[in-house]
């Protein structure tokens, strides 16, 4: 029985457990195309509403990004300590970057989304993870 959908060519990952509402994030995905054959790349939150009988999720915001996406983790690091309410996505790029993002300003709409960006990496970050019972703080 399908619950929702949301009709993209993406990654997702969904927001950690304590996080209300309950959210998704969604990047385009690296390495695909869609129907139209665009080549434009955005990370979108999507709220998840169980309430709402329709088959939708409703956009809380987009970020434009440059980069296409192999692997996106939403992370509770930040959530109570270091001003980041909704946690934090982490992506990992097909250029080898990893983008931190603060998912609550792209539900705010503003545009300072990037929290860090590392591009150390030669190939596509095809791989990440977070550890949610140890918090690193950039103290």
């Amino acid at each position: 029985m399908k619950l929702k959908e949301i009709n993209r060519t993406a990654i997702q990952a969904w927001s950690p457990a304590q996080q209300h509402p309950v959210y998704l994030a969604a990047g385009t995905s690296a390495q695909q195309l869609d129907a139209s054959f665009s080549t434009s790349a955005s990370l979108e939150i999507f709220e998840l509403d169980l309430t709402d009988p329709s088959l939708g999720m409703k956009s809380c915001g987009t970020f434009s990004s440059s980069q296409r996406y192999h692997k996106l983790v939403w992370g509770p690091g930040g959530m109570n300590t270091e001003g980041h309410p909704s946690g934090v996505v982490i992506a990992g790029g097909e250029n080898g970057n990893i983008i931190l993002y603060d998912p609550a300003k792209i539900i705010a709409g503003e545009t300072d989304v990037v929290i860090a960006q590392n591009d150390k990496h030669t190939g596509p970050v095809r791989a990440l993870d977070v550890n949610p019972f140890q918090v690193c703080s950039r103290k």
